[in-house]
């Protein structure tokens, strides 16, 4: 299965690069090719932050915060927060919106 999905993913990067440096997109037809490329990778890294983010939030909910306090404290205070009151799912509605 990863093999495949790996394959796919370069010939997906592949074709998508072609198409923007070809202006066969709408933003590479009506800008620079090489600000359309910057633009997707840095909409695709956003992307996976919020993604990432939003399984560390809703993955650490239901553990208890006494056992990471002191070895990930970064992570403490941010589920502290995103677990206090409706946060979470705020954020989780918001970040459907945002992506």
């Amino acid at each position: 299965k990863m093999f495949y999905s790996t394959i796919l993913l370069i010939f997906s990067i592949v074709i998508v690069m072609g198409l923007i440096f070809t202006r066969q997109t709408g933003l590479s037809q009506d800008t620079h090719p090489a600000v359309a490329f910057i633009v997707l990778w840095v909409m695709l890294i956003w992307l996976s932050f919020v993604e990432g983010g939003q399984a560390s939030l809703v993955g650490l909910h239901p553990i208890n915060a006494e056992l990471y306090r002191e070895s990930h404290p970064v992570s403490y205070k941010a589920t502290a927060n995103t677990n206090a009151g409706d946060n979470l799912d705020r954020y989780l509605m918001g970040r459907q919106f945002m992506v």
